[in-house]
């Protein structure tokens, strides 16, 4: 092994073991489910923010948004990090104060008590494939990471990134994911403010380096556009602008803060750091087309590292994105986990008590985690992953969770059909239009189409509240 791989697996080695110890002291904290699922609800601001940015900051935001933003410049990365800033600040502004007073620790929670058993069945069902992608892209990163930086073939790095995840995540679920992604979230901030100067110094400074790349790389929106560009760049703020609203790992982190002003304020200053600290990966990677070659543009950021950076701070870096991997791939485990525990099998086994529910939630993490390995090593593209992920919760969740929360007429059966023609809209129009057809965009209004048609024209349901004491949602 050369020096660098030395430092590297060495780094890699210590991380790897700070993270499983975090796991097992984090377990001896998990006395239920509120626990294992929502940390106590005690967490104060700090900690609401790092496990909430750091949880977002992931493998498509590193590896996905610097690769496209070497080809495509800004407007290619309009879906993250632009619009996951965008969910992160429409959250905190209108969602998370009304969310947390509800006083419940998953998302299907709300949907089962809003429109009843018939959505609250089919939102748990949705959820599991939607976060099985998105583990699959983060799982694949973190094998690229260290098969290109290591010469360690990606399929044991896959398995590694795997075991260990799963192992303190098991162990200690919203306790250890928070504790985990706090340490993480440091790391990232230290590695990015390090590397980011260190590039621009190489290049002779940002006007300097700006003054030799096209001006449109810099574009926010679209020149001279057709109404069918203008579609399809509405399309790109809305796949996670809009489509990560109902996602049960940011609502998860709401449910977990200790009062409303901390799940609020959470949200929004994690959003305002994704347009600071989350812009750095888009900046390298734009800037990176004056050193890296076209034939590596997709992997501009690890060129980067391994060009720019002395070897222990490519050894920081590489613990920064593995950092930023693993805080997504275990809150992204723990997400369909909790529904799977807490919502979806006492659907099939009445009357469990806490303890039950408790060991169901552990039983699924490495379920899901096994499962999404799987669709990682069969898909192996991270940004298609974790766009697919994102686009199958906008079709199908997000109009329910709105309509749920601010139409009073929104009914069980206009959610069913919400999602459902969302669904089989996108599905439709994905196999049968051109690829650059904005058919995401038609999806979602199919969707609030079919809730407004039905909730309108059907009978209209009783208002549920949320739960005992807690007075309706509508």
């Amino acid at each position: 092994m050369t020096t660098i791989q030395i430092w590297i697996a060495a780094g890699v080695g210590c991380y790897m073991a700070m993270m499983l110890g975090v796991g097992f002291w984090a377990s001896k904290k998990v006395n239920n489910t509120a626990d294992y699922i929502v940390a106590g609800r005690r967490l104060p601001l700090w900690m609401a923010v790092g496990t909430t940015f750091a949880t977002w900051f992931g493998a498509e935001t590193c590896m996905g948004s610097s690769g496209t933003a070497y080809h495509k410049g800004l407007l290619g990365v309009i879906i993250d990090p632009f619009g996951a800033a965008l969910c992160l600040i429409l959250t905190g502004l209108f969602f998370a104060r009304t969310l947390y007073r509800l006083n419940m620790e998953t998302i299907v929670d709300f949907f089962d008590q809003r429109f009843g058993q018939t959505f609250g069945k089919l939102s748990a069902a949705l959820y599991i494939p939607v976060y099985m992608g998105w583990i699959g892209g983060q799982l694949l990163a973190f094998g690229i990471i260290l098969e290109t930086l290591t010469g360690l073939p990606r399929m044991p790095s896959v398995l590694i990134a795997t075991a260990v995840v799963l192992i303190y995540t098991y162990s200690g679920g919203m306790w250890a994911d928070t504790v985990t992604d706090v340490f993480q979230m440091g790391i990232l901030l230290v590695g990015f403010l390090i590397m980011y100067p260190m590039v621009m110094n190489k290049l002779g400074g940002f006007a300097t380096a700006k003054a030799q790349i096209p001006p449109d790389f810099f574009h926010l929106y679209p020149r001279n556009a057709s109404w069918f560009d203008w579609a399809n760049y509405a399309q790109s703020w809305m796949i996670v602008g809009l489509g990560s609203i109902p996602a049960q790992d940011l609502i998860q982190r709401i449910f977990a803060s200790k009062n409303e002003r901390v799940a609020q304020a959470s949200a929004l200053v994690s959003g305002f750091m994704y347009l600071t600290i989350g812009l750095l990966p888009v900046l390298l990677g734009i800037f990176g087309r004056l050193i890296v070659p076209a034939e590596k543009g997709d992997s501009v950021l690890i060129e980067l590292i391994l060009g720019s950076l002395p070897a222990p701070l490519i050894a920081l870096m590489v613990g920064a994105l593995l950092s930023a991997i693993m805080s997504s791939a275990d809150s992204a485990i723990l997400s369909p986990a909790s529904i799977i525990g807490n919502n979806l099998m006492p659907y099939f086994k009445k009357g469990v008590d806490d303890k039950t529910k408790l060991a169901w939630c552990k039983f699924s993490v490495p379920v899901i985690g096994i499962g999404s390995l799987l669709l990682a090593l069969y898909f192996q593209n991270i940004y298609k992953l974790c766009q697919e992920a994102w686009t199958l919760m906008l079709v199908s969740l997000v109009v329910p969770l709105v309509a749920g929360l601010y139409w009073k007429r929104a009914t069980g059966p206009g959610a069913v059909a919400s999602a459902l023609a969302g669904v089989a809209s996108w599905i439709l129009l994905t196999l049968t239009m051109p690829e650059n057809y904005p058919h995401k965009l038609f999806a979602f209004l199919i969707s609030a189409a079919a809730m407004a048609a039905l909730s309108l024209l059907g009978p209209q349901s009783k208002q549920v509240g949320a739960r005992p004491g807690v007075p309706a949602v509508a």
